[in-house]
């Protein structure tokens, strides 16, 4: 019966999508546009002496591999920090959401149904990274570990998927206004190395960064993706990304249930 709620969820959300055809046409251009961009940065960068010593840690050195993992990264990232406030947004807006609430389905359910769909697009939006990359601009995933890659991407969405989980309890409580994600957003770019190493920041932001879930998450799969590192070899961020999952979901389920309680209680479920 569970599956079947699932498989419900996941197939409303696919129509909702192919209703608009054209927004995979948007999608798969924006992305080339990012990548166009980056590889013509790396020619730049590619000049510099200073940026081949903290790339050397990555694969050949060459920056755009570096950033098109960064990239992919990110916007998976960014699923994972905004599908459930979305979701719940769109419930409350159009009013589907306490008419989800008071039937027999758990809440675990309906909120990770919710979102189903957008994480298989972003896993997509993954592909379409790394196939642009290397039809166009000959990136490799020779050496690319794909269990490792496959277990980081698994411990980046379990390690921020809380974070969503926590805005998606704001926005029931606050009704306006999303600032979790996005200070979370804007931090992880700056500080987890999207666009540059770690190393380049000063000493005291690398120790801010050290606290930021997205830092390890990306040091992981570019050195699963670039290096092929195995797990065992990527014991720390496991490690890390682990605790964060461990430690911050039940809380942030926690939170999420107090605010639906608070929600029910005021009546405020349907008012937007």
């Amino acid at each position: 019966m569970r599956f079947r709620k699932v498989a419900a969820f996941f197939v409303r959300d696919l129509l909702w999508d192919l209703s608009y055809p054209l927004s995979f046409f948007w999608r798969g251009s924006s992305i080339l546009f990012n990548l166009v961009t980056f590889y013509f940065l790396g020619h730049l960068v590619a000049g510099s002496g200073s940026a081949a010593g903290y790339l050397s840690a990555y694969g050949g050195g060459n920056y755009f591999p570096f950033v098109l993992v960064g990239l992919a990264l990110g916007a998976f990232q960014g699923v994972a920090l905004t599908s459930i406030s979305s979701a719940i947004q769109y419930g409350m807006y159009t009013g589907t959401l306490e008419a989800m609430l008071v039937t027999p389905t758990s809440l675990t359910t309906i909120v990770f149904s919710s979102v189903l769909y957008q994480f298989v697009s972003a896993l997509l939006t993954i592909l379409l990274y790394v196939v642009f990359g290397a039809t166009l601009f000959g990136f490799s995933v020779a050496k690319t570990d794909f269990l490792s890659a496959a277990v980081m991407l698994a411990l980046s969405l379990l390690a921020h998927l809380p974070m969503g989980i926590f805005s998606a309890s704001f926005l029931l409580i606050f009704k306006r206004g999303d600032p979790i994600t996005s200070l979370i957003g804007s931090f992880s770019a700056l500080l987890g190395g999207v666009y540059f190493p770690v190393s380049v920041l000063p000493g005291w932001l690398q120790s801010v960064s050290f606290f930021l879930p997205f830092t390890h998450a990306l040091e992981g799969l570019r050195q699963a993706v670039l290096n092929g590192r195995s797990l065992l070899e990527l014991g720390t961020q496991v490690v890390i990304l682990g605790l964060f999952a461990v430690i911050l979901l039940p809380i942030s389920l926690a939170v999420f249930t107090y605010a639906i309680h608070q929600a029910k209680r005021l009546g405020t479920l349907s008012q937007f």
